[in-house]
């Protein structure tokens, strides 16, 4: 790829992330990225959440604590989010002038602007010879939303830190850009007890700036609707809860927790069509514990992985791969926006956030249908397919692989740009919207290769990354199948 091209992609992927790019445009990124390592790093780190490594807890950083230990945390957390946000803030012009803005006037805080719910901030200080001004916030139960205005376009390597009167540390989770000169940043919520907060910038190792001004949660808390449906939908291998609801001024959020056995009769489950697969890891962790360890986790059992998947929609995804939520008052479908995925601290539990457009105040009832869910079933006595690229790059090995009601057909696989592609299909070839099969890549040194893909435009093709553009011999194996559930779906009632 072409540096002119990459830097290009680069800049589109905040836009193509968020959903604002046309369908020819997000087919020449997906295009790009299926060819080119760098700028699919890249995504992926951008299409990635930090993991949480004391997800049961409240990490707090007071203010006596400071130099090293933040700074660290600015450096590091900070930088992973935040890079590929804002270095795509130059083209974000196109889509400013189409009326999805980066500022207060983007549709999805047309109820906060009504409501006069925005924080007036209007702080201003100078770095070197750049104004930063902090023009006004949104603060409510889902997020914190700072817009920050710069005289000039800077360095998207942007290091920033919110934190309240108390030393609570809150996480900043994306943003967007315009021109490197306008952003809107997005933060945790923050507590509810929370009556003043801090905002710092660094823009190098030796410039910095803090901005301190008041916040009232109460203003927005008032025009939030938090609800705890407490319902749950159960099959033969899987639990469903729908455990929080918070319908908030700027955006709705739905938390539902997805459970299934540890025995073993399952080997996984996942959402959706994309990369949201979760495999069964359970291990046993013995009661004694040494004086450094954290403790036994709960139950005496662990997961042998932590993992989290995130998912931008477009308006135009089709509602059977992603979670679609009704307005029944309004009658009209609320708008889809993003989901994360995640395991807890929990062996064979899977949390799912699903964000989308904020509800209207006067709604009564609505409708949340979850993504589609597959319960994979292992493969037994899978044959190991062998591949050779050390001579040609495409491999047409028509290979059956058998599972229990049918057979995967891999029908071509070939490399390119250090990535290897199969292509397959199923018998009974009616099996292929209610199967997905889960495939394992490893080189000759039984190292497991990345994590597979399936493409987004070409649904029966999947996508795996290698660590080493120079080998060329891999096995691949049918580890296990997956089998589409009914879509399940919950009634929330608001006038309660």
């Amino acid at each position: 790829m072409t540096s002119k091209e990459c830097k290009l992609i680069r800049e589109l992927l905040p836009l193509y992330a968020e959903k604002l790019v046309s369908e020819e445009t997000a087919e020449y990124i997906e295009q790009h990225l299926r060819k080119c390592d760098g700028c699919t790093c890249e995504w992926e780190t951008f299409n990635s959440s930090l993991p949480d490594p004391l997800p049961t807890g409240e990490v707090s950083f007071t203010k006596t604590v400071e130099s090293s230990l933040l700074n660290k945390l600015r450096k590091t957390g900070f930088v992973a989010m935040l890079l590929l946000v804002v270095c795509g803030a130059g083209l974000a012009y196109a889509s400013y002038n189409a009326g999805k803005h980066v500022g207060t006037d983007d549709p999805v805080y047309r109820f906060a602007q009504e409501l006069g719910l925005f924080t007036e901030i209007g702080q201003t200080k100078t770095m070197d010879d750049v104004q930063v001004t902090v023009e006004k916030g949104l603060f409510e139960s889902t997020r914190s939303i700072l817009f920050v205005r710069f005289s000039k376009p800077v360095d998207p390597m942007l290091q920033t830190l919110l934190t309240d009167e108390n030393g609570q540390w809150y996480e900043q989770k994306s943003g967007k850009g315009w021109q490197n000169k306008y952003f809107m940043l997005e933060f945790e919520p923050l507590k509810v007890e929370a009556e003043q907060v801090s905002f710092s910038l660094d823009m190098n190792e030796n410039d910095h700036l803090e901005f301190t001004f008041p916040v009232d949660m109460v203003k927005t808390a008032q025009y939030t609707k938090i609800v705890y449906p407490n319902q749950e939908k159960k099959t033969s291998n899987l639990r469903i809860t729908f455990d929080k609801a918070v319908l908030g001024v700027s955006e709705a959020e739905f938390k539902v927790r997805l459970d299934w056995p540890v025995d073993g009769s399952v080997a996984g489950i996942a959402l959706g069509e994309s990369a949201a697969h979760f495999h069964t890891s359970v291990f046993e962790v013995p009661d004694e514990t040494s004086s450094s360890s954290p403790g036994a986790p709960p139950g005496g059992l662990s997961s042998g992985y932590a993992a989290a998947h995130g998912e931008f929609y477009r308006p135009q995804d089709p509602s059977m791969n992603r979670p679609v939520l009704y307005d029944l008052t309004d009658r009209q479908e609320v708008m889809a926006e993003s989901s994360e995925y995640r395991t807890s601290q929990f062996p064979c539990q899977v949390e799912a956030i699903m964000k989308f457009a904020p509800v209207k105040q006067e709604t009564e009832h609505l409708e949340l249908h979850l993504p589609p869910i597959y319960v994979y079933q292992e493969v037994e006595d899978s044959p190991r397919l062998y591949l050779d690229f050390q001579d040609e790059d495409e491999i047409k090995p028509a290979k059956v692989l058998p599972y229990h009601g049918g057979n995967v057909i891999i029908e071509k696989v070939w490399m390119e740009d250090g990535r290897v592609y199969l292509d397959y299909k199923t018998e009974p070839y009616d099996d292929d919207e209610i199967t997905l099969p889960h495939f394992v890549l490893t080189d000759t040194q039984e190292m497991k290769q990345g994590k597979p893909y399936f493409d987004r435009e070409r649904s029966q093709v999947i996508m795996f990354p290698t660590y080493n553009e120079e080998t060329k011999e891999f096995y691949l194996t049918l580890d296990s199948m997956g089998y589409l559930q009914p879509r399940e779906k919950f009634i929330l009632d608001l006038r309660e």
